[in-house]
């Protein structure tokens, strides 16, 4: 046990290790292309802080391991929603960009609707899988057309050898992080076989943490350095990333069963935490520490469920 414990440490460090390497190299090599700065941050940073998602999720249901796979993906995105936002709106409160709010926000909304529907037949099929990932064109089409170039950030003709650095750390952090994710997912079976938990409980709360260290990492940096819309942009494009490309790049590998409790608490509870939140930015673009509190707690209650499964409206009203 204690080797098995040990392994799924190290597993869960090769992910954070990996995908902060990948995100650190990513900035040097992103200036020396020219690319604009709002580009990386949504679609640079989000994209790659998302491989361990990916690859757990993709071996997960190359296994067979149709909960954890899915289950990861929604966890994950709980976690990085709720958990992550809060911890860093109670560092300091997040002021929201108009254009996040309005663009971001609503694609992530729109995107869990998306998985909600398609599941709701128990399947998620290769046609499906394809389906959610034309789905996420349009968005990367849109971000690319409005973005703006930072005036702060000028692109500048970065040394070769920062280059030639950045991109041997990037490809030395993809594969600490498809490593780490194959250590993780096979001691973290195990390890969940042995305490007597639930596949889709192990999904939905082990390995969704373990794979939202780079969102959280990424995010508490950007809260850190005063850069309020890195670190909501970045949690809203991980997020669409996450429900429309990861997830079908799972359908394309295997369909999946989905589980009945994913489409009656799981997947219906995410969009209301993320209803919820653009209710709070929209009153007054900015996500105070009291609400960050109401986010944890949005936390907590889902946690809380994938153990104790809350009581349905027949067993409150004793019918």
């Amino acid at each position: 046990m204690a080797v098995t414990v040990l392994l799924f440490v190290l597993g869960l460090l090769m992910l954070w290790g990996g995908s902060e390497a990948i995100t650190r190299s990513i900035g040097v090599l992103a200036r020396s292309l020219g690319v604009k700065e709002l580009v990386i941050t949504i679609l640079g940073v989000s994209v790659l802080s998302s491989l361990p998602e990916l690859t757990i999720s993709g071996f997960a249901v190359a296994r067979g391991e149709d909960s954890i796979s899915i289950g990861n993906v929604i966890g994950s995105n709980f976690v990085t929603l709720t958990f992550v936002t809060a911890l860093c709106a109670l560092i300091r409160p997040i002021d929201i960009h108009e254009e996040v709010q309005s663009r971001e926000s609503s694609w992530m909304i729109l995107s869990s609707a998306m998985v909600l529907v398609l599941g709701m037949d128990g399947r998620f099929s290769r046609s499906e899988g394809v389906l959610l990932i034309l789905i996420y064109l349009p968005y990367v089409w849109i971000v690319l057309k409005t973005a703006r170039t930072d005036s702060e950030t000028k692109s500048v003709n970065a040394p070769a050898s920062s280059t030639l650095r950045a991109a041997l750390f990037s490809v030395l952090g993809v594969f600490c992080v498809i490593a780490g994710s194959k250590i993780a997912l096979d001691s973290g079976a195990t390890l969940g076989a042995a305490l007597a938990i639930p596949p889709l409980a192990m999904g939905v709360l082990l390995f969704s943490f373990g794979t939202s260290l780079p969102e959280l990492t990424i995010s508490l940096s950007a809260t850190f350095k005063r850069k309020s819309d890195v670190t909501i942009g970045e949690v809203y494009a991980s997020n669409i990333f996450t429900q429309l490309v990861v997830l079908g790049v799972c359908c394309l590998i295997r369909p999946m069963t989905v589980d009945p409790g994913l489409i009656a608490f799981a997947m219906p509870f995410l969009i209301l935490a993320a209803v919820v939140i653009q209710i709070f930015v929209t009153t007054e673009r900015k996500l105070s520490r009291l609400e960050a509190v109401g986010l944890l707690g949005f936390y907590a209650v889902f946690a809380m469920s994938q153990f104790r499964p809350l009581p349905s409206i027949e067993d409150i009203l004793g019918f």
